[in-house]
């Protein structure tokens, strides 16, 4: 009666009687089918009665050929009645498999929300766009933001599954994106706020560079820039000293900058070295609306003439007769928290705000707008699914951006950014994490500073020698080094470590070996591209994309390796026997988001009141060989 559709919804169900006396609620009387008068999908109205999930489960693998069905915690309850389905049809010849049911922790990333209920509130309350804006942690938000398929691959297999609580940072999952597409994108440039430039001595129409499109794929061949006599520069790579950001700043040129300025030189990539001598104004705001500038005929390509000083500076450009204009769509985590809701108490109280910021006059080099048009063609043309956001590019300096559904041609070009080039959510301490200890007990305080001076005593620095290096077997852009961290075997022997760096393409792999640098050799193992790296090579870096500079720290003549490295004016280091926890990787990140080299290219630490303390071995500091004022990671 049931099935003849007799019955109304919730009249009956269908139960199987088990043991009633079971202490597991679902191996007493379980639900397996229950009335429901709706059309199927597939069957249409042919049925009006439908299997529990519960029931359904266990057959629809053992049909499919599921040989491991993975849940998660909750269902751990749920699998005595899985496995009694299973005996229960086996006999009867309905299934011949015999799949398994597993369980393992849910899978929960920093700065976003994975439970169905709050996105479907934030898809139906308008705080994103949809269910593929690209802040969406979905597979179709994810698709349209650009995220490859290899990236996520990639990220599933770095972080493993496990039975335990956890929180993925999302920096994992955005390092997992830039290694797939630094090695799969192209290289352009755009500038994402432009500030015009006309060089007054320029007479010669418009010259075309011919530059790879990839500095490591040759098989990508080349691409020619047009350069003129106007063109656009980032907005940011100007400082206008006489101008308000000038007189914000009490007229001084911040700390490490080194593009352009009033009456300055600055070179732009592939082409000349150019010098400020006049800024046009807006009357009203004395922002600057234009540069005029001068080029230097002598320093083409990246030569610097004899007698001419090096300039360090170097920026990125568009030519602006050839340029083409687009919109930019910059987004950001979709949260401001690592764990939305858990202090606010409501999850929305933690939206980012400036989790998308739209720039509707970006200008993108010509060559781009070709490959546009190009696409579409190709997708208009063909027969199967085809995305938009499959080309992709890393724009110079600025990070890797994809094309966006809602493109039309080259007079409506909208590119997303998939990531920055670097992390730049670096952790900083929060002002209840400085009013904590983060020692291990009473012989780990500080008289001084409670918080950030303990965080910097468990990290593991030590004096290391690279024995030898090589290219990764599986990725262009790693190298595989072999290096002494001061390990004994219990034969008394060394036991060099197995590290993977992303150095290739920054340092050449015969300049590495027998070089005495500094490792971090506390840190969890973790496997790159399928080997394990047992240990960090700490390195500063300036500049940005393909034209980044990256040094590694190197320790002083007489350091042994092995020796632990102190910070100076504290208390002796005690390193974490291994910094795997939650609370122990925050705060390793928290020590290097606080690590630099100073104006003498020495490695410092900056404590909570901004005092930049070195890092000490026996026999000095440790520095870089050029690199001053940069980052350290």
């Amino acid at each position: 009666e049931m099935r003849d559709g007799k019955c109304a919804e919730g009249e009956h169900v269908l139960r199987a009687k088990i043991d009633m006396g079971s202490p597991n609620v679902n191996m007493r009387d379980p639900t397996l089918y229950r009335i429901k008068h709706e059309s199927h999908q597939e069957t249409g109205d042919t049925w009006c009665i439908y299997p529990m999930y519960d029931f359904s489960h266990p057959i629809s693998d053992a049909l499919e050929g599921i040989t491991h069905s993975l849940c998660t915690l909750e269902f751990e309850d749920h699998r005595p009645f899985y496995d009694w389905t299973i005996e229960k049809l086996l006999p009867s010849g309905i299934i011949s498999d015999r799949p398994r049911q597993i369980e393992f922790s849910r899978l929960n990333i920093q700065s976003t929300v994975l439970s169905k209920r709050k996105l479907i509130q934030l898809v139906e309350q308008g705080f994103v766009s949809g269910w593929d804006d690209p802040r969406m942690p979905t597979l179709s938000g994810m698709r349209r933001r650009g995220v490859p398929p290899a990236a996520l691959r990639l990220f599933c297999e770095r972080i493993g599954i496990s039975k335990a609580d956890s929180n993925i940072a999302f920096s994992d999952l955005e390092d997992c994106v830039r290694l797939e597409m630094d090695t799969e994108c192209p290289r352009a440039l755009c500038v994402l706020k432009p500030l015009k430039v006309t060089i007054t001595n320029w007479e010669n129409g418009i010259e075309e560079f011919e530059v790879p499109r990839h500095p490591k794929l040759t098989d990508m061949g080349d691409r020619k820039v047009p350069f003129g006599k106007e063109v656009f520069i980032e907005r940011s790579d100007f400082f206008d000293l006489e101008g308000p950001e000038g007189k914000a700043n009490d007229g001084k040129v911040p700390k490490g900058y080194k593009r352009l300025l009033p009456n300055d030189k600055v070179r732009l990539r592939y082409a000349y070295v150019i010098h400020c001598d006049e800024v046009v104004r807006d009357p009203e705001t004395k922002e600057p609306i234009e540069l005029k500038c001068t080029y230097l005929p002598d320093t083409r390509a990246g030569v610097t003439p004899d007698g001419m000083q090096r300039v360090k500076g170097i920026i990125h450009w568009v030519e602006a007769s050839t340029g083409v204009g687009c919109t930019v769509n910059v987004y950001d985590r979709l949260f401001s928290t690592e764990e939305p809701g858990r202090d606010s108490g409501d999850y929305l109280k933690d939206l980012n705000p400036d989790s998308l910021e739209v720039l509707k006059d970006a200008v993108v080099e010509r060559s781009v707008a070709q490959d546009v048009e190009d696409k579409l063609n190709r997708i208009e043309k063909s027969s199967s699914r085809q995305y938009l956001s499959s080309l992709a590019y890393q724009f110079e300096r600025s990070g890797y951006f994809a094309l966006d559904k809602e493109t039309s041609g080259k007079d409506n070009v909208i590119f997303n950014r998939v990531v920055t080039l670097r992390d730049t959510w670096g952790t900083q301490p929060s002002a209840d994490q400085k009013s904590r200890s983060r020692g291990r007990g009473s012989t780990n305080q500080s008289n001084n500073n409670n918080g950030p001076v303990e965080d910097v005593r468990r990290v593991a620095f030590r004096v290391a020698e690279i024995l030898e290096a090589g290219p990764h077997p599986e990725a262009e852009n790693l190298l595989l080094c072999s290096v002494d961290c001061g390990d004994i075997g219990e034969d008394g022997s060394k036991e060099p470590r197995t590290v993977v760096a992303g150095l290739a393409g920054k340092i050449s792999p015969e300049d590495l070996i027998g070089l005495k640098i500094v490792a971090v050799t506390n840190l969890k193992p973790a496997k790159m591209r399928g080997i394990e790296s047992t240990a960090m090579l700490l390195a500063a870096s300036e500049g940005e994309g393909d034209s980044e500079t990256v040094e590694l720290l190197l320790a002083p003549d007489g350091a042994s390796v092995g020796e632990l490295l102190q910070v100076e004016g504290k208390q002796e280091s005690q390193p974490d026997p291994l910094m795997k926890s939650k609370g122990a990787l925050k705060a390793f990140d928290r020590v290097k988001a606080a690590l630099a080299t100073n104006e003498s290219g020495e490695a410092t630490w900056k404590d909570e009141n901004g005092n930049e303390l070195k890092l000490l071995t026996s026999a000095g500091s440790v520095k870089t060989a050029t690199i001053t004022n940069a980052p350290i990671g």
